[in-house]
C-alpha cells in the first residue's frame, strides 16, 4: 500500500535530494575575492576553476539516485523488490556522499581555494537515513506478512 509510513521516508528522503538542485553545496572564494558557488548541476558563475567533467559524473549519479528513490515509492506491491532497491540505494547515496566531498574537496586544494562547505552537503546522508528507516519498515510488513501466512 502506497499510504504506509516507508512512503513517507521515502519522500522525505527525495525531498531532501531534490533540494540539492536548487541549494549550492559549496562555495570557492577566489584570491580575488570572488565568490564562486557550486550546485549539483554545475557552477553557478563563469570561472577559472576546471570542473565541468566530473561534475557532469556526479550529476548523473544524483539524477540516478534521484530516479531510483522515486521507483521505489511505487514498487510497494513487490516488497523484497523494494527492500533490496532500498539497500541499493543507501549504499549509491553514501557513495554519492564521499564522491562529492572529495570532488569539492580536491577542486578547492588544485584551485589554491577556500572552501565553505554548506549545511546541503548533509542532505545525501539525511537521504540514506531515512531510506534506512523506509527498509526497516518495509522489512517490518514483509516480517508480518509472512507471519500471517505462518498462522493459515
Amino acid at each position: 500500500m502506497i499510504q504506509r509510513i516507508q512512503t513517507v521516508f521515502l519522500i522525505f528522503a527525495f525531498a531532501f535530494q531534490l533540494a540539492m538542485v536548487f541549494i549550492p553545496v559549496a562555495s570557492f572564494v577566489l584570491p580575488d575575492k570572488k565568490i564562486i558557488e557550486f550546485v549539483i548541476s554545475g557552477l553557478q558563475s563563469d570561472s577559472i576553476l576546471n570542473l565541468e567533467s566530473f561534475s557532469f559524473f556526479i550529476l548523473l549519479l544524483f539524477i540516478f539516485n534521484e530516479l531510483m528513490l522515486f521507483v521505489i515509492v511505487f514498487l510497494y506491491k513487490n516488497r523484497t523488490l523494494q527492500m533490496k532497491s532500498c539497500f541499493i540505494n543507501i549504499i549509491l547515496l553514501v557513495f554519492f556522499q564521499l564522491l562529492l566531498f572529495f570532488f569539492i574537496w580536491d577542486a578547492g586544494q588544485v584551485e589554491n581555494v577556500l572552501t565553505n562547505y554548506k549545511v546541503v552537503m548533509a542532505f545525501p546522508l539525511l537521504s540514506a537515513i531515512f531510506t534506512y528507516l523506509a527498509f526497516r519498515s518495509i522489512k517490518k510488513d514483509e516480517k508480518l506478512i509472512r507471519s500471517i501466512d505462518r498462522i493459515r
